[in-house]
């Protein structure tokens, strides 16, 4: 059975609509059963999040191998995530283990074994996404082996769908060596090194986030001792400045002021995802205290919603106890509705929001209804932007609406617009 991958088949965690699973069977969910001969499954499973040891995570990642063919699959794709999600977790375990050993330089071999994994898994996974080329592994790309454990983060950029139409949006130069991309945190492991695969653009990861500081008690350190490299110290280097999702947007700011005092001031700054319902800057249940960021704060914006840690981790735990129980969470959120997509949800719940908020991101772009409670915007909001004046963001806007409706193959029903998307 032939099951050809399509971005549009991705919710918010995983592929759907998976039929073909023979020997990956601890790989996938069974979602759905309407006979013994007639099932679907999510292309996740609780194998993937688990907490594991560097050395479970190498073996792992030899035994997929073994499974894998050239074939430009489903089934292909929930192997090579997996690969992906192995070599993902030993690099970054092995980067913190770098930077909290001061740079020794004996955790340079390991780090480096564990890149070369990583870049692999990510131009192979790019063959799937982009639907042509060659899946290609190298025997001697091995992952490094310890008794230390991967910690289990929910919070992180793994809709590989939703990175890679971002990251097409951007519609960078192939090739500048005078581009450096800075990603801080877990969240965003994945984003360097599919904008290099991408664009040709060297990397740099920083051991930088609030959840981060939270287990490795790094706050202190200068910005210099928690990065990957010190090229972006070079000479004429432009920095890429790219997390996964912007929430408050404090820690980004927290970024760019430190970089700033060390003389670092080419920094071009954004996100893949935006929490728009925050951005309604109004005073509901526990959004009450919190900071809420502003368009001109970045560089470039996206209209797509980050659906938020909670959702996402509460997703995960049902997922761990039934597939049936995770889609009744996620349909009881408004998400894996019949013919539509999470990536059209995400995009619709952008718009929606920050059109409530009074920004409009797609003039004349009808989105799905809601009723909002509690519209009075805090009073230290009422004068922020109402427009999107910088170039890249309209671009990026621009480029993510046409992008996603391409993948979905449609613009917004009559029934589509009627429906109520957003209760998350």
């Amino acid at each position: 059975m032939e099951e050809k991958l399509e971005l549009k088949d991705f919710d918010i965690v995983g592929i759907i609509n998976l039929k073909d699973v023979k020997g990956i069977e601890k790989y996938v969910t069974p979602i759905i059963e309407k006979n013994e001969n007639d099932r679907e499954y999510l292309s996740r499973s609780k194998e993937y999040y688990n907490v594991k040891s560097m050395t479970e995570l190498s073996q792992e990642r030899e035994e997929l191998k073994k499974l894998l063919t050239r074939r430009l699959n489903k089934k292909n794709f929930v192997i090579l995530e997996n690969m992906l999600n192995c070599s993902a977790k030993v690099y970054f375990r092995e980067f913190e283990e770098y930077i909290k050993n001061n740079k020794n330089d004996e955790f340079i071999n390991k780090l480096t074994k564990a890149e070369k994994c990583l870049m692999e898994d990510v131009k192979n996974i790019l063959v799937l996404l982009e639907g042509k080329g060659l899946i290609k592994v190298e025997k001697e790309n091995i992952l490094p082996q310890g008794e230390e454990n991967s910690e289990r983060r929910a919070i992180e950029m793994d809709n590989k769908a939703m990175l890679y139409t971002f990251l097409k949006s951007l519609n960078l130069k192939k090739g500048l060596d005078n581009i450096e991309v800075l990603t801080p945190g877990y969240g965003s492991v994945y984003i360097g090194p599919f904008i290099k695969e991408m664009y040709g653009y060297d990397f740099t990861n920083l051991l930088k986030s609030k959840y981060i500081e939270e287990t490795t008690h790094t706050d202190t350190k200068t910005i210099r001792s928690l990065m990957s490299s010190n090229r972006i110290f070079e000479k004429g280097k432009t920095v890429l400045l790219l997390d996964d999702n912007i929430g408050t947007g404090n820690t980004m700011a927290e970024i760019k002021n430190r970089f700033n005092r060390e003389n670092v001031d080419k920094i071009v700054s954004g996100a893949i995802q935006y929490n728009w319902r925050n951005y309604l800057r109004i005073s509901i249940g526990d959004k009450k205290d919190i900071n809420r960021f502003e368009v001109n704060d970045f560089d470039f914006v996206s209209p797509l919603n980050y659906a938020g840690h909670k959702l996402y981790s509460r997703a995960i735990n049902t997922l761990h106890s039934s597939g049936k129980e995770y889609i009744q969470y996620l349909n009881s959120k408004s998400y894996r509705q019949k013919g539509y997509s999470d990536l059209q949800g995400a995009l619709d719940r952008g718009i929606f929001y920050a059109r409530n908020a009074g920004l409009e991101m797609a003039e004349g772009r009808t989105v799905p209804k809601r009723t909002i409670e509690g519209t009075e915007v805090l009073k230290q909001y009422k004068e922020g932007p109402t427009e999107i004046t910088k170039i890249r963001s309209k671009q990026i806007i621009s480029n993510t609406i046409e992008d996603v409706d391409n993948i979905c193959n449609k613009r917004k029903t009559k029934e589509n617009v009627d429906k109520d998307l957003y209760i998350d």
